[in-house]
């Protein structure tokens, strides 16, 4: 049990610096390209890091159906999420509609894990994994939410690499830890 946890940790950590890696790239591609408040750029970064994030849950699981689930879907979420942003933000602010897509994202996320799983966890565990996906992740986003609200000038994104692991890891952790493989599964 404990290594199973230990293992569950390294893939939440792992999956946590591969997203924060490409986030930084993200936000440099950001900085010199493209010009705030870009829709269609927006909405394309929802896309790329919903299809990583589904490539991340799918081979987390260990499971072809769940790969072959995730992958259609959750770009499509990615999009959605994305698009939302921008009315969002006209009601709630920049940092409101951050927080509130990040915390959506994570629900998102852990229901859309509960299906292209099979359903091997009831409901109410796979709410348990959204709400602690949410909420931890929520609160570590949230503190590092400077470097966009008050942005360095001349930021380093090797910081901002470790910044986004640190606001993807709690999400990572509860979605990834504890959960039964297909080889463990009985019958």
């Amino acid at each position: 049990m404990a290594a199973a946890v230990t293992g569950d940790l390294r893939r939440a950590s792992l999956s946590a610096l591969v997203l924060g890696l490409v986030s930084a790239f993200g936000d440099w591609v950001w900085a010199h390209y493209i010009q705030d408040g870009a829709v269609l750029p927006g909405v394309i970064h929802g896309l790329l890091i919903f299809t990583l994030l589904a490539l991340v849950l799918g081979i987390a699981a260990g499971s072809g159906l769940a790969l072959r689930r995730l992958l259609p879907t959750l770009p499509l979420a990615g999009l959605l999420i994305a698009a939302a942003f921008y009315p969002i933000a006209r009601v709630a602010g920049y940092l409101g509609a951050l927080l509130l897509t990040w915390v959506a994202m994570w629900i998102t996320l852990a229901l859309l894990q509960r299906w292209a799983r099979g359903g091997r966890e009831s409901h109410r565990i796979a709410m348990v994994r959204a709400a602690l996906a949410a909420v931890g992740s929520g609160i570590a986003f949230w503190a590092v939410s400077g470097m966009w609200t008050s942005p360095d000038p001349d930021p380093s994104y090797a910081l901002r690499a470790l910044a986004w692991s640190f606001a993807f890891w709690p999400g990572f952790a509860a979605l990834l830890t504890g959960q039964a493989r297909p080889d463990s599964q009985s019958g």
